[in-house]
């Protein structure tokens, strides 16, 4: 049996509830290479099961959200709780025990509960449309936040001292009482002498330790020798995962957006240890370190997002839009590229350019927003009409000759990519992410350095610097041929990293067939 261990952790204390209201909307995804694998073994029907070593009232949801909501998993917090797997239910908040007198205000992202005494509680919602906290002021001081898991109870209550600070946490049982008080100040935990037996001591100096205790318990008892552990490589966790786990056949996989490179952390030269990396850079940093450290863990390099056929539209539209990555680290590098775009821009009136990022709009530079603003104002102008027509015809709309595209999400990506006819990409290392999506839709890429998902001349071109840009555009929008040729070699591409095929070089690296090969 494999097991999934994901890192879906809060930033602050790792174990504690993820789950964030509307009003905390997240403006990161969320979806990360465990979930892309755990979607490929549920494809592939390779049998999986997922352990959570953090506290999660909203772990269902969460499952729901990303096509996992079938997977079987085995909960830390469950089992220290007493909770079985149930089927997620809504709180319906007004059914709930308010005091007599309570009215209810609706606003734009929660529900405002005036009770007497001075007395009024938020009640906030998940994206999802559930009930996740319900948060009680006095005097305008916040006193409790109720923590609803999405099975529909109560899971855990936030008190807070006479200034609104952060004061415990309990944690409740089924039946409503608690089990554990976490001091939110010190961070040590104490048991209810009435669950005295479901643990070791009567006190921990941390959280983790409780979690440390179940999670070995479920380890001796439950999983065999032979059975294969995949842990999100993140150094909040790794030391614990090694030292109960390593027996076992285990592998850490690595992801651009985690920190995992922590030596306090990492395990040491006898372990027998595998590792996934995603992308070039942390391939070479990873082989780096263990050549200081003197380590031989076989390291093999696979995306962990499969190619599943997209659609693409530009071959319908009149425009022709070319998709430019903005995330890219040399300022100078981004200014250089955009001189030669703008030139490009001028020479074809059909031509668009969408400027394609990760960073929320006001995260980039003044420059940009002010040259965006130049060139669609400039462009404009130079298709204005005579004021004989003007006078006939009614004032055309602005066009927005370049576009800024904010794409905090894998969905925002797959729509944006619908629509255009080649991506530019002059990252040092290019976003794995949005190479994968191109390759699913077959489109040609222009990078700086040469992947495993793009072949120079086939299905994009590696150009050497920013001065060569126009001329890789011209070889797919002013050939159609090309353009055609490249679509067909990035689906054939395409074929190799599929689910089934990464599945089978992940049990290959495992099971030894294989070493340090790449996919």
């Amino acid at each position: 049996m494999k097991y999934f261990i994901p890192a879906w952790y809060d930033a602050q204390r790792w174990w504690q509830s993820n789950a964030k209201p509307l009003i905390h909307r997240r403006t990161v995804t969320a979806f990360d290479d465990m979930i892309s694998l755990m979607s490929m073994h549920r494809k592939n029907k390779s049998p999986f099961q997922l352990i959570i070593p953090n506290y999660a009232p909203d772990l269902r949801t969460f499952l729901h959200r990303y096509d996992l909501y079938d997977v079987t998993y085995w909960s830390v917090f469950d089992a220290i709780q007493g909770f079985t797997h149930r089927t997620p239910r809504a709180v319906d908040y007004r059914e709930l025990d308010w005091p007599e007198g309570t009215e209810f205000l609706h606003l734009s992202q929660m529900i405002r509960a005036y009770m007497p005494n001075n007395m009024y509680a938020n009640v906030h919602f998940n994206q999802d449309g559930y009930v996740i906290w319900i948060e009680v002021f006095q005097q305008n001081i916040r006193r409790y936040r109720y923590l609803i898991d999405d099975r529909g109870f109560v899971s855990s209550v936030i008190y807070f001292d006479e200034s609104g600070e952060d004061l415990q946490q309990r944690y409740l049982t089924g039946e409503g009482d608690w089990i554990l008080q976490e001091c939110l100040k010190s961070g040590s935990v104490i048991v209810n002498g009435r669950y005295q037996d479901y643990f070791k001591h009567n006190q921990y100096q941390s959280m983790t330790s409780v979690i440390h205790e179940y999670l070995k318990s479920y380890c001796t008892t439950v999983l065999e020798a032979d059975d294969v552990v995949i842990a999100a490589a993140d150094k909040r966790h790794q030391q614990m995962i090694i030292s109960l786990f390593e027996l076992h056949k285990l592998c850490f996989s690595v992801f651009q957006q985690r920190e995992y490179l922590d030596e306090r952390t990492l395990p040491h030269a006898a372990s027998d240890i595998y590792w996934l990396v995603d992308t070039l850079e942390n391939e070479r940093v990873l082989t780096a370190h263990q050549a200081v450290v003197q380590m031989k863990h076989p390291i093999m390099r696979v995306t962990p997002f499969d190619v599943q056929t997209m659609s693409n539209i530009s071959s319908q539209l009149h425009e022709t839009y070319i998709g430019v990555w903005l995330d890219i680290e040399d300022e100078a590098m981004c200014q250089q590229m955009w001189s030669q775009l703008v030139g490009y821009l001028e020479q074809d009136d059909t031509l668009r350019l969408t400027l394609l990022t990760k960073k929320k709009i006001h995260a980039h530079p003044q420059w940009i927003h002010e040259a965006i603003a130049r060139v669609n104002r400039q462009l404009n102008a130079q298709n204005t009409v005579s004021e004989t027509e003007a006078d006939l015809m009614e004032q055309p709309e602005p066009i927005d000759y370049v576009k800024m595209k904010y794409l905090p999400f894998e969905s925002d990506l797959i729509e944006a990519i619908s629509t255009l006819r080649v991506v530019v990409d002059l990252s040092q290392e290019p976003d794995l992410y949005l190479q994968i999506c191109c390759l699913s839709a077959g489109l040609p890429q222009i990078n700086r350095i040469t992947t495993d998902y793009v072949t120079h001349g086939m299905n994009g071109c590696v150009v050497a610097d920013e001065t060569e840009l126009v001329a890789a555009l011209d070889v797919y929008l002013k050939h159609l041929k090309n353009w055609n040729q490249s679509y067909a070699y990035a689906m054939k591409l395409a074929k190799q990293y599929t689910s089934d095929k990464i599945i089978a070089q992940l049990d290959g690296l495992i099971e030894g067939e294989t070493d340090g090969t790449t996919i």
